[in-house]
Order: structure tokens, then C-alpha cells, then sequence
């Protein structure tokens, strides 16, 4: 017999791996990767571990899944907020301004997760998603640059954003988030060659959009 697959079935599924994402991205926030285990993030959706292993091979995979969702999440929002701004320099100053915000205020918690438990497998596909992502908004914003030169680009905003944001995260840097956005725009918009003038008047527009987005994402509170 062949099952087909309703809308109703299909809108039960999402709304199961919606749960158990959400549950899982909390207790890992609050207990740590390590110290969580299925049947705490089960009992936190109010679902089976049945229905957990069926949508998730394992705990990894769970992971995994996590920040590969809630990271393209953050850059969906991120293009949508800066669709107004000017393409080019502008666009990108906008978008590593709003992304930097969101990991350092409002998605903390997915910085909680990253630091306290990074795993090279789970690190390396936010990476690629990060390089995939940036590489069509580098292309419109600078169409000079060859074509092979993207993914490099792309690459290095992502490491140096990583870097920065990770060592926030654990304390051993120890500044305003604003410092860290307003480097993270100035540092990659003067290794593209755009003009000292041009990227501080970018870094002041790309902050006011940033912090705009981060308090309708997250309330007044961070």
C-alpha cells in the first residue's frame, strides 16, 4: 500500500520537528550539549522518542539540524531587514552589522551552544551556509570582483565574524557589542577597497538598522 502524503500530515510533521528543535535548542542554551539528553529534549516537546529518532538519527544530527535552521533563519532576516539599503557596500555593511547583532543580543543562545559545545562537523556546516549565503549578496554588491574570488571573500567575512563573536561569547574578548559590530563592517568593507569616508558613513546606518532589528527581534531588554 502506498501512503500519500496530506497537507494535514505534512503541517503535523513541521509543527513535531518545530517542537523538538525548539526544545532541544533550549536545554542545549541552559544545560549544555553533553549534559542533555533525547528524553529530557522529548519531554520538553511533549512528543515520543520515537517521533525524535524518526525525524533525527541522533543526538548529533539534532544539533546539526539546529543551527543549520536558526542560521538561516538569522540571514533571512538579516536580507529581509536590509532589502531597502543600497545594494553594494552599503547592503553588505548592513547584513554583517544585523547577523553580528543577532548572535551577541537576541540569539545568545545559539552562541551559548556553539562555545560551550563546538563540534567540527556541526562548525563546518554553518560555515558552508555562511560562504552560500554571502556569496550571491557579495556578487550584486561588487560585480567587479571575479567570480572566484567570492567564495574567499564570502569565507574570510564568515571566519572573522566567527572569531570575534565565539571569543565574545566565552569572555576572553571583553567589549560593547557595538565596538564589535562597527570593527567587523569597517575591517571588511577596507579589505574590499571601499573608500575610509564611504565605510564610516555605512557603519554608522549599518549600527542604527542593526540595533533596530535586534530590539523587534528581542524586546527592549538586551
Amino acid at each position: 500500500m502506498v501512503y500519500r502524503t496530506t497537507k494535514r500530515g505534512e503541517a503535523v510533521r513541521a509543527a513535531t520537528q518545530a517542537r523538538i528543535l525548539g526544545a532541544a535548542g533550549k536545554l542545549f542554551a541552559r544545560k549544555g550539549y553533553e549534559a542533555t539528553t533525547m528524553q529530557e529534549i522529548v519531554s520538553e516537546a511533549d512528543t515520543s522518542i520515537g517521533n525524535a529518532y524518526f525525524y533525527f538519527r541522533n543526538k548529533e544530527t539534532l544539533l546539526r539540524a539546529l543551527v543549520e535552521d536558526t542560521s538561516s533563519v538569522i540571514f533571512d532576516a538579516a536580507e529581509r531587514r536590509a532589502q531597502h539599503v543600497k545594494n553594494g557596500p552599503e547592503r553588505v555593511g548592513a547584513i554583517i552589522a544585523i547577523n553580528t547583532t543577532t548572535f551577541l543580543t537576541v540569539r545568545r543562545d545559539m552562541l551559548q551552544i556553539l562555545t560551550a559545545d563546538s563540534r567540527r562537523g556541526v562548525i563546518h556546516a554553518i560555515g558552508d551556509i555562511a560562504v552560500q549565503r554571502w556569496v550571491p549578496v557579495l556578487s550584486a554588491a561588487f560585480p567587479e570582483r571575479a567570480e572566484e574570488e567570492l567564495p574567499l571573500i564570502a569565507a574570510a567575512i564568515w571566519g572573522a565574524n566567527r572569531s570575534i563573536v565565539e571569543r565574545m561569547g566565552s569572555g576572553t574578548i571583553d567589549v560593547p557589542t557595538r565596538d564589535a559590530v562597527t570593527f567587523m563592517v569597517r575591517w571588511t568593507l577596507g579589505a574590499l577597497g571601499v573608500r575610509r569616508d564611504r565605510i564610516e558613513r555605512i557603519v554608522a546606518s549599518a549600527w542604527r538598522l542593526a540595533t533596530r532589528h535586534a530590539r523587534d527581534e528581542g524586546g527592549e531588554s538586551w
